[in-house]
């Protein structure tokens, strides 16, 4: 079954934001939600096993079917899917398009400020935030890709409008 997939990403955040649930509404895509994934994963044994005998963090490459298969019991029937994380990439997943943010980054540097650290210091550490998500935008067109900044409407006016100009026709 051939799908059309959107990934979203707003790096540090580790769930869908309002924006992006509003994106994929409005789009009409079937958001699949990663706690879903994980609890899918974690009630196949075999997944289960395979994640346990792994010796690193974050993504990785050989759990990918178990991923896929996770995506593929979830979506069940669904053609058009919203998923959060460009982390997908590292599964083998193909976006139609994939739509990031890294606002919260920079929102997140008064509590930063506040906590001592300094401007420049908060400036590095977003460089290099950026850089490992960016990692996973590594064989993605770039005519597949939209950076979105601003208020909650505006970025989810701008992922709608990119999302629809990517459909099949």
């Amino acid at each position: 079954m051939s799908r059309f997939i959107v990934l979203f990403d707003a790096s540090p955040i580790n769930e869908p934001t309002p924006w992006m649930k509003q994106a994929a509404t409005q789009a009409d895509l079937h958001l699949v939600l990663q706690d879903d994934i994980a609890r899918t994963m974690a009630e196949d044994p075999q997944a289960r096993a395979e994640l346990l005998k792994l010796n690193s963090v974050g993504p990785d490459p050989r759990m990918a079917p178990h991923y896929q298969a996770a995506l593929d019991k979830l979506a069940q029937g669904k053609t058009r899917l919203a998923l959060h994380s460009a982390t997908w990439t590292a599964y083998g997943v193909k976006p139609d398009a994939l739509i990031y943010s890294f606002d919260q980054m920079q929102n997140e540097r008064a509590k930063a400020l506040k906590l001592g650290m300094k401007d420049a210091d908060y400036d590095f550490f977003v460089k290099e935030a950026k850089q490992k998500v960016s990692v996973f935008f590594k064989g993605v067109p770039l005519d597949r890709m939209l950076e979105v900044s601003g208020s909650e409407a505006q970025k989810t006016s701008l992922a709608v409008t990119f999302i629809r100009s990517k459909q099949p026709r």
